[in-house]
């Protein structure tokens, strides 16, 4: 049976979605954004989330200017061991590349706008980032579930 992975919060939320293809890991993503942004992602520990331990979670949040902010990796791979091979001398390691949503496969992470930024502005710094091959905004319509973006 394949894992879901649910992230709790409202479903009635409003927030804008920004789509990232870029081949560079989460970490080094999150601080490029910090300083073109001058923003401040954090990465989270996974046993704040519930049930997304397999996805990088980055916060950005500062409460006095009602900035809400988070950077999420789309796309993870889960190793596994195949113990069907009994006969075999070796147990082979074998691999599975699941993605958040199943509609962007090929987008790498999001930033979730929840609320204190202009997209239009983020997305225009997003794309000056060498890292960066294409960011953009995707329309709610796109997206089946959007409970699986809904984080906190």
């Amino acid at each position: 049976m394949p894992k879901k992975y649910y992230l709790k919060n409202d479903l009635d939320e409003k927030f804008d979605l920004i789509a990232i293809h870029s081949p560079v890991e989460g970490f080094s993503l999150a601080y490029n954004l910090n300083r073109i942004l001058k923003s401040n992602f954090i990465k989270v520990t996974n046993d704040k989330i519930t049930n997304t331990s397999d996805f990088e979670f980055f916060k950005w949040e500062i409460k006095q200017d009602n900035i809400d902010c988070n950077l999420i990796s789309n796309k993870k791979t889960i190793k596994f061991l195949n113990e069907k091979s009994n006969n075999s001398l070796f147990f082979l390691q074998e691999t599975k590349k699941v993605s958040l949503v199943n509609r962007a496969k090929n987008v790498d992470f999001f930033v979730k706008v929840n609320s204190g930024l202009d997209v239009n502005v983020v997305i225009e710094k997003i794309n000056s980032l060498t890292q960066v091959v294409l960011a953009y905004k995707i329309d709610d319509k796109k997206i089946k579930s959007k409970f699986n973006l809904i984080i906190d």
